[in-house]
């Protein structure tokens, strides 16, 4: 009794933890810190913010009047932004080829109505229609649709984003307490546990992006639940349920259906074999509905899958300076070292944890743009690193790790990914597109009398 007590007492200050970045405002330029509810900063926030008030206020995807309002005063692309004139994430397909709103727009013409709002003349080479008709967004819009019937009672108000940010904190919390349920399949270790969720989730930049308005926070319960409900003998309609949620942000988590059917169809269990996959049927028909509708063919994404290096990718996102996992999250790369044990005592399970894995790692790894763009640290990988942890509780078991200098290493590691995750967290607006050891040298430095 007194052992739950206290992991559950471990969990609460970890949400608490988890969950603490929300309460600081930050603005660019130095000693701007102060107490208040966070806001976004730029670039992908901003337009998964625009998207996510069109859902609320105008129930379309037409980004066009949302942007307007943002000239005119509104917080539709966040409180930094109003009464600005931003970039917009909006995309079109003309003659096959994708274009963006910055390739469009003739900058040297622009004009302004009576009212003072900037009219945009697109380039000659251009059909000139383009220009009033429909903006739709760059991004997937599954955010904003999963958001919305949360965030409906504050559409009005100057509280989505805020209420936003915070529905991306409370998605951490609960995905670390759904790894929590997992690791206790695997371990009886409390100590070992509760160590292993500190690596996950503050020794690694998932501490940073529940502060953040991307996809990657809601991905983390979405993967981790769909796993936990996945391995239960009834639940193979809900673990398809959180997959296809998933989808609708990353349609490539497709690649977990086959894969959460495999307990199911070994029990000959083929009506829960079936049931994983309903839901994400009914989301690949709606994800290429949307592709229709806003693209012109159901084959044409918001962003496209575009091939680079495997070698470059696996490099960068294990060891580059930028973006590198040895430098944002280096405890769970030593957790790596219990995968073998994991699989060699649970072979169905850990199997099916490194087929969600791997795959997804090595995709994110092939694309072009493998780092995410600019942001902090390797952001679409953010979501796998819950389950890359999972080795960790393992690797504790290991003799390797009952002597002293792995222990110590592994400790410093743990010490290091928790305080530049902490600082990236908190100075959120500093932190972006940093290496971490020169955030922690500017963290010691401010920590000197």
């Amino acid at each position: 009794m007194a052992a739950s007590r206290s992991h559950s007492l471990f969990l609460a200050l970890l949400a608490l933890a988890l969950l603490a970045p929300q309460c600081v405002t930050e603005y660019p330029g130095p000693s701007r810190n102060h107490l208040g509810p966070a806001t976004v900063m730029g670039a992908d926030e901003e337009a998964y913010l625009i998207l996510l008030h069109s859902v609320l206020l105008d129930g379309d995807l037409d980004l066009k009047n949302n942007h307007a309002q943002v000239v005119r005063g509104a917080l539709q692309g966040g409180r930094k932004n109003a009464g600005r004139i931003m970039d917009h994430h909006s995309i079109w397909y003309i003659d096959g080829q994708r274009y963006v709103w910055r390739d469009l727009v003739d900058h040297s013409r622009w004009t302004r109505d009576a009212n003072g709002l900037p009219q945009y003349t697109f380039h000659a080479r251009f059909d000139p229609r383009l220009a009033i008709g429909p903006e739709y967004s760059a991004h997937p819009v599954g955010l904003a649709f999963l958001l919305a019937p949360v965030l409906w009672p504050l559409r009005h108000t100057a509280y989505v984003e805020m209420g936003a940010l915070l529905c991306a904190g409370l998605a951490t919390v609960c995905g670390m307490l759904l790894l929590d349920r997992l690791l206790r399949r695997y371990s009886t270790d409390g100590n070992a546990i509760r160590l292993t969720l500190l690596a996950a989730f503050l020794a690694t930049p998932l501490w940073y992006h529940g502060r953040s308005f991307f996809t990657e926070p809601f991905l983390v319960p979405l993967l981790l639940g769909a796993y936990v409900l996945g391995f239960r003998e009834r639940g193979g309609f809900w673990a398809g349920l959180c997959v296809a949620a998933g989808m609708l942000m990353k349609p490539q988590l497709a690649l977990l259906v086959p894969v959460l059917m495999v307990p199911a169809l070994l029990r000959r269990d083929w009506l829960q074999g079936a049931l994983v996959a309903v839901m994400p049927a009914l989301a690949t028909g709606l994800l290429l509905w949307l592709n229709q509708h806003m693209y012109g063919s159901p084959w044409r994404g918001p962003y496209p899958f575009m091939v680079g290096n495997l070698w470059e990718g696996l490099e960068g996102l294990l060891v580059s300076r930028p973006k590198g996992l040895v430098w944002f999250a280096p405890a769970v790369l030593v957790g790596l070292l219990g995968w073998p044990r994991l699989v060699r005592e649970r072979p169905l399970e850990g199997g099916l944890l490194l087929a969600g894995i791997l795959p997804s790692f090595l995709l994110v790894a092939l694309w072009n743009d493998w780092g995410g763009g600019w942001c902090y640290g390797p952001r679409l990988i953010v979501p796998l690193l819950p389950l890359m942890a999972i080795g960790l509780v393992k690797a504790l078991e290991l003799d390797l790790f009952q002597r002293f200098i792995p222990r110590w290493l592994l400790a410093n590691a743990l010490l290091f990914g928790v305080a530049v995750n902490a600082f990236a967290a908190f100075r959120y607006w500093q932190s972006w597109h940093r290496f971490p050891p020169h955030m922690l040298a500017e963290l010691i430095g401010a920590l000197k009398p």
